[in-house]
């Protein structure tokens, strides 16, 4: 019996269900569409890796699984029935794409091009599915199978695959569709919020940013709420015109309350985050007393590049003074700020310039080993649609080619 298969959303998740209902349907007759509402599949799949796409790391599983934060355990089946191997003998024997390792277990494709991973992917399906683009969806409902209403027509399909995106990112097409499509079909949408995501200084350190704009260092990261530490990271950060990025800051961004206003939530930073404070203190009272005739900007370069020294020195109110007579207030101050660096927060991570979703279908309510809905059967729920979000380094597109392969698994076992 020919089994009708419906994808909305031609992303990386919808893209990949495509491809494994392809190779797993060897037996069984299928037919396979996918609505896309932009003009061409896989817009948000080009922007990965900064165009060059990580498609996933190499960690063992049981490390890998660390990086989805609270999905950790709902994750770990689709990982291991569909790890990282499987996903890089996927690119080199199915689709024609050797990879490379990278630092971190970061795979890439050789090719460095996230354009032709997208192109790969479609030319593997083209013969096998219809993509239908700027098929707008506008209502799903339920009956004989999934009735969907598109801008190109309607549509009828037995099993129904959900895979239209989180809210970041929205000038790709990611606006939040399927959270409203879930929600009209009776499942639990946790909001959105931004991960992954930069972080936008507050007035009183908006300056102080603004002014090391396009510096990087390599720092610890941690966030207060309330005094409150939330959350911590060490990696590099990079100062920027609107306040910090950067691998730690965007790491731990997912933890800036949503309801920020009012609230005392800000970034600690540790821009020595080798040294305890009291080594710190030692280090600089040992080269105080070696280079008497050095100003302390100087000395202070040996530990974060000069222009941070020098914004550094001037907060803690110790600019223009040599090692010769620096007091040991001199020093706790100077301690303060390189250890203890304050920049307060204006806002929760924007959507607009955001990596990943954070929020999505409840995972109570989805089959952690077949993505199928335990609410409207038939239907199932893959990538930024599942309150599901990873670390960088390759976590995120793993995961919806995890979650593709266990739908199209379940849907061809069906």
């Amino acid at each position: 019996m020919s089994k009708n298969i419906g994808i909305i959303g031609g992303g990386t998740a919808g893209l990949f269900a495509a491809c494994q209902l392809k190779r797993l349907s060897k037996d069984t007759d299928i037919r396979v569409t996918i609505l896309e509402k932009n003009p061409v599949p896989g817009k948000k799949l080009t922007l990965t890796g900064h165009g060059r796409c990580n498609i996933t790391n190499r960690k063992d599983i049981s490390k890998l699984k660390e990086g989805y934060h609270e999905a950790e355990k709902f994750l770990y089946p689709a990982l291991m029935e569909f790890g990282p191997e499987d996903t890089i003998a996927f690119f080199e024997n199915e689709i024609g794409l050797p990879t490379k390792e990278e630092d971190n277990n970061r795979i890439f494709p050789v090719c460095d091009s996230a354009v032709k991973v997208r192109d790969a992917l479609v030319s593997y399906i083209s013969s096998d599915t219809e993509i239908i683009l700027g098929a707008d969806v506008t209502s799903i409902n339920t009956g004989l199978g999934f009735e969907i209403s598109t801008s190109k027509g309607s549509f009828v399909f037995d099993y129904l695959i959900l895979s239209a995106g989180g809210s970041s990112f929205p000038n790709t097409g990611s606006v939040g569709d399927s959270y409203r499509f879930l929600s009209s079909l009776g499942h639990e949408v946790i909001p959105a919020r931004g991960a992954l995501a930069p972080v936008m200084a507050d007035e009183k350190s908006l300056g102080f940013c603004k002014s090391l704009s396009g510096v990087s260092v390599t720092a610890s990261v941690s966030l207060y709420s309330e005094g409150k530490k939330a959350a911590s990271k060490t990696a590099d950060i990079l100062f920027a015109e609107f306040g910090l990025t950067g691998p730690a800051v965007m790491e731990i961004s997912r933890e800036v309350p949503a309801d920020i206003a009012g609230k005392d939530v800000y970034l600690e930073l540790d821009l020595v985050p080798s040294m305890s404070d009291e080594e710190f203190d030692r280090e600089i009272l040992n080269l105080i007393e070696q280079h008497a005739d050095t100003k302390i900007t100087t000395l202070l370069s040996r530990f974060v590049p000069q222009s941070v020294a020098s914004e550094i020195t001037e907060r803690a109110g110790v600019e223009g003074l040599y090692a010769q007579g620096f007091t040991k207030e001199n020093r706790r101050n100077l301690c303060r700020e390189m250890k203890h660096l304050k920049i307060g927060l204006a806002s929760a991570p924007d959507l607009k310039i955001a990596y990943v979703t954070r929020g999505g279908a409840s995972l109570k309510q989805v089959d952690r080993k077949t993505m199928q809905s335990k609410v409207v059967p038939g239907l199932y729920i893959i990538g930024e649609a599942l309150d599901i979000d990873g670390i960088s380094g390759g976590y995120n597109l793993q995961a919806c080619m995890s979650e593709a392969y266990l739908a199209a698994k379940d849907i061809i076992r069906q």
